[in-house]
């Protein structure tokens, strides 16, 4: 017992003389300049059922127009299980309020949420035109193992004050998957928080290794469901290079600047590479080529292993690091030319080729899906996408749609056993290729009230009618 209450007093000793480094001060009035609250009300549907919920979350103004950033980790709409079964989860903010810490309040627009890191950004509305003061990073070169940050939380909204001071350390300097200062201390509820040296700058905001997960990408690239597990997040420095380029460029809702390459893949494991024989550190195993894709027209195939892109080691052999891979794809944008050095295995033999893939936009997934909703019917339909395509093994070319997006409960179509994920092909006879047909015969179908409405609908590889009475 003795020994651990030593132990623990060296703990509280070393606390004490790390947070005598931080003027906490001086720091929280120039965090008060630029930290807000997020005030949101959020709208998640997923089939016939849909809910609000209100969140409260810290936030950043990172520019003088009033552009925020926060942790949009609950708005992302792309998970596996929408995919997998074609039930869209739908999260959209209904509305945004920014409250400054001296308790100003503004109006704000949601604007769109990165993939990769998580980081929701919302733009502020101001009437005045004001010019807000914003955080101003700065670049590191490096962090040193143990080297303390702290950042600030917020506080219940009952609480004064509002903000809270934590402290963290800088853990590890990961090289692989990717150039990462890991930190401990910290945890997920202080995710996209501004991180503070001990000289009070601002060096980046608290994020996620961005190789964690199954990440999951639909109308990109995919990866085996099976190979997914769970992991602790692993947490530490978004650095501001990497800020300034989503700053200058933030994701948008419905607008795709992702490259794309068109390929189904796993990563090369040590234990593959040791059962084919393959000097290789890692890389990305090609198990299909979408057709008609940048790949496909590269000259990539199926079994083709990447070991390099544009000249740097690809490095990847763990399946939860994929996500690394995606990003670099994507980050390098439509038109932009990759160069691969692949491992090919046929005839026995292992030969290096080296190939360029000029990459295109990625494919809409079906939260970026243009949709119509039809109140008559009280159904809401969205446009076919890649994902569609490839997970119901379709034919793009021939086979046409749109997707049953929401329906509510009760309507004539949820009462017809319209059922979400349906696939209808026709309506009163007329064939339905978009969003924008549908909405063409439905305008159709209001003048005329008819008594009822047929529906062809495609379901579990079956078509079929649905005759849908209606009550006008």
């Amino acid at each position: 017992m003795k020994k651990y209450i030593l132990a623990l007093a060296g703990v509280l000793i070393a606390i004490n003389s790390w947070g005598l480094s931080f003027d906490f001060s001086k720091l929280d009035n120039k965090a008060r300049e630029y930290t807000v609250a997020v005030n949101m009300t959020v709208e998640i549907s997923l089939g016939m059922q849909s809910t609000e919920t209100q969140d409260r979350i810290i936030g950043t103004v990172v520019s003088k127009d009033g552009l925020v950033i926060f942790d949009g980790t609950a708005l992302d709409g792309e998970s596996p299980f929408s995919m997998m079964s074609g039930m869209q989860i739908d999260t959209k903010p209904k509305s945004v309020e920014i409250v400054m810490m001296d308790g100003t309040k503004y109006p704000a627009d949601y604007i769109g949420t990165d993939r990769y890191t998580h980081i929701g950004f919302c733009k502020i509305n101001s009437d005045k035109k004001k010019e807000f003061k914003f955080v101003d990073f700065k670049k590191r070169d490096n962090f040193r193992v143990g080297e303390w940050l702290a950042v600030y939380l917020l506080m219940p909204e009952y609480i004064e004050p509002s903000l809270a001071a934590d402290v963290g350390m800088v853990a590890s300097l990961i090289k692989i998957p990717e150039d990462f200062a890991l930190t401990v201390g910290f945890n997920d509820l202080e995710m996209t928080s501004v991180l503070y040296d001990s000289l009070g700058s601002p060096v980046g905001v608290l994020g996620e290794l961005s190789g964690q997960g199954p990440g999951f990408e639909s109308g990109q690239m995919m990866q085996s469901m099976s190979q997914s597990q769970q992991t602790l997040p692993l947490l530490g420095v978004i650095p501001p290079d990497k800020l300034e380029k989503l700053f200058a460029n933030p994701p948008k809702k419905g607008e795709i600047n992702r490259g794309w390459l068109g390929i189904y893949m796993q990563v090369l494991t040590s234990d593959l590479a040791d059962y084919w024989g393959l000097n290789a550190k890692g890389g990305i195993i090609i198990n299909e080529v979408a057709k008609d894709s940048p790949a496909d027209s590269a000259g990539l195939k199926t079994g083709d292993i990447m070991i390099k892109i544009d000249g740097k080691e690809i490095g990847l052999n763990k399946e939860e690091n994929m996500p690394i891979f995606q990003r670099q794809i994507a980050e390098l944008g439509a038109g932009a030319k990759a160069n691969f050095e692949i491992l090919r295995r046929q005839d026995g033999k292992i030969d290096t080729l080296n190939l360029q893939a000029v990459l295109a936009a990625a494919p809409l997934s079906p939260s970026e899906a243009p949709q119509y909703k039809d109140t008559n019917f009280d159904l809401t339909l969205r446009n076919m996408v890649f994902a569609d395509y490839n997970i119901n093994n379709l034919d793009r070319r021939q086979f046409k749609g749109v997707v049953v997006k929401e329906l509510e409960s009760g309507g004539w179509a949820a009462v017809g056993e319209i059922m979400p994920g349906d696939i209808i092909q026709a309506i009163d006879g007329k064939k339905v290729t978009s969003v924008d047909d549908a909405k063409e015969v439905f305008s159709k179908i209001a003048e005329k009230k008819p008594k009822e409405v047929v529906f062809f609908i495609w379901r579990d590889n079956k078509t079929s009618f649905a005759n849908i009475k209606t009550e006008w």
